[in-house]
Parts: C-alpha cells; sequence; structure tokens
C-alpha cells in the first residue's frame, strides 16, 4: 500500500517505500566520519573557514538526511523523519558545492594564466558562491512551501528551479575548469597539480549527476514514480555524494598549497 495516497503529488507526506536499514545505516556512519574529520580541520585549520562552513553544514545535512532514513526504515510513516530526509538529501550538496567553488582559487592562485579577464580568484568563486545561495534559497523556501500547500506545485517548482540552476552552474563550473587546464598546459607541470585537477573534476561531475537526477526525481512531484527507486537513488545521488564529500575532504586546500 502507497502510504502517500492521500497527500498530493506536490506535497510532501511519507515515503512511498522502506528504506533498507543496512545501506543507509553504512552512509550514515560514512558521513558521520567525514564530519568528524572536517571538525578536526576547521580546528586545526581555522583560516580555511569559507571551505570549512561549506563542508561542515554539507555533511551535517547529510548525515540529518541518512539518520532520517535509519529512522523511516523503522517506520516510513514519520512525517517528520521524511521532511527531516528531504531537507538534509536536498540541501546538503548545495554547501558542499561552495567549498567546491573554493577549490579552483587554489589553482588560480598558482597560475595567474588559469584566471579569466577582469575576474580575481575570489570574485571567481563569490560568483559561483552567489549562484549556490541562490539555489539555496530556491530550494529551502520551495521545501517549505511544499510541506504547507500540498495541493499546489509552487514548492516543488520553486525546488526544480533551484536544483536546475545548480545544474546549470555545475556544468558552467566544469566547462571554466577544463579551460583553466588548457590555458595552464605543461607549465609548472607537476603531478599533484594533476591529481588537482582530476579530483576536482570528478568531485564536480558527481554534484552534476547528483542534481540531474534531483531533477528528474521531482519533475513529478515527491510523490513521482522515480521517487520510490531507492536503488536508482544510492546509484545516482548517495553514491556520488559520497565521493564527492570524500573528494573534497582530500582537497582541503590546506594540503595543496605547496604543491600545486
Amino acid at each position: 500500500m502507497n502510504s502517500t495516497s492521500n497527500v498530493g503529488p506536490n506535497g510532501v507526506g511519507t515515503l512511498p517505500f522502506t528504506p533498507l536499514f543496512g545501506i543507509n545505516a553504512f552512509f550514515t556512519s560514512v558521513f558521520a566520519v567525514l564530519l568528524l574529520v572536517q571538525l578536526t580541520f576547521t580546528v586545526l585549520f581555522w583560516s580555511f573557514y569559507g571551505y570549512a562552513i561549506g563542508m561542515v553544514c554539507g555533511l551535517l545535512l547529510e548525515l540529518l538526511g541518512y539518520v532520517a532514513k535509519v529512522l523511516l526504515s523503522h517506520n516510513r510513516e514519520d512525517k517528520n523523519g521524511y521532511i527531516m530526509y528531504i531537507i538534509g538529501l536536498t540541501l546538503g550538496p548545495t554547501f558542499l558545492s561552495s567549498s567546491l567553488y573554493l577549490t579552483i582559487v587554489v589553482l588560480q592562485r598558482h597560475y595567474p594564466e588559469s584566471r579569466f579577464a577582469y575576474v580575481s580568484p575570489r570574485l571567481f568563486a563569490g560568483l559561483f558562491i552567489l549562484g549556490d545561495f541562490i539555489c539555496l534559497c530556491l530550494i529551502g523556501v520551495g521545501g517549505s512551501l511544499a510541506a504547507i500547500y500540498s495541493d499546489k506545485p509552487i514548492g516543488v517548482d520553486l525546488m526544480l528551479g533551484g536544483l536546475s540552476t545548480q545544474v546549470l552552474f555545475t556544468a558552467i563550473f566544469c566547462t571554466l575548469v577544463f579551460i583553466m587546464r588548457r590555458r595552464i598546459g605543461k607549465s609548472a607541470d607537476t603531478e599533484a597539480r594533476n591529481w588537482f585537477i582530476l579530483g576536482t573534476g570528478v568531485a564536480a561531475a558527481c554534484l552534476f549527476i547528483r542534481s540531474c537526477w534531483r531533477v528528474a526525481e521531482l519533475s513529478k512531484g515527491f510523490n513521482g514514480p522515480l521517487a520510490s527507486e531507492e536503488g536508482v537513488f544510492i546509484a545516482l545521488d548517495s553514491i556520488p555524494m559520497i565521493v564527492m564529500s570524500i573528494l573534497l575532504t582530500i582537497l582541503h586546500p590546506k594540503f595543496w598549497l605547496n604543491y600545486i
């Protein structure tokens, strides 16, 4: 029986499936460990507070989302757990992406030829973080409206707008990273720099895949056909976000300042 049968297609209700306990408990553990690592980095490398804010907030939201899925595996009718799941796993990547955008500042500061005319490294990151903030506002407001007005599409439409904006900014970011790599060429070619660019590119690709998937998932509302496909969710959301989080932990600017 679909427990969301009395909930509008655009409203927040309950999960139409029972989440798998084991795999979601594993994801919870992974994000808990990554969060502890980032909290340690925040204390040790406090000067990188911008990077830390994005990572800590993003990982905390991801952790809360998977804690909610563990709780829902015992009682999928728990509406509070469902809301925590929606908020955590929808907003978490938006904060992580802000840290992703900051990683490229390290590369631009080391290689002036990778910069774009009249755009300083700080402004470059700031423009993408501004886009990230727009995504955050659209998704947050949309989620709130969806919880209040389950019979109207405005909430889901705003969330789709936020996720679509995230897809656009991520695609632009990936394109610019590729251009920067071409501009740098073989100047001061080092293995560390190549690994740094590769890691950034893979992290951006993970965010892009996840954002595209969430747009498709929400295109039919919270209770659409894709919302009940946990296997696809794990493949196109959970795994990409874990890979991205691990890479952004490894790519912490403190570890790369002297090597790229």
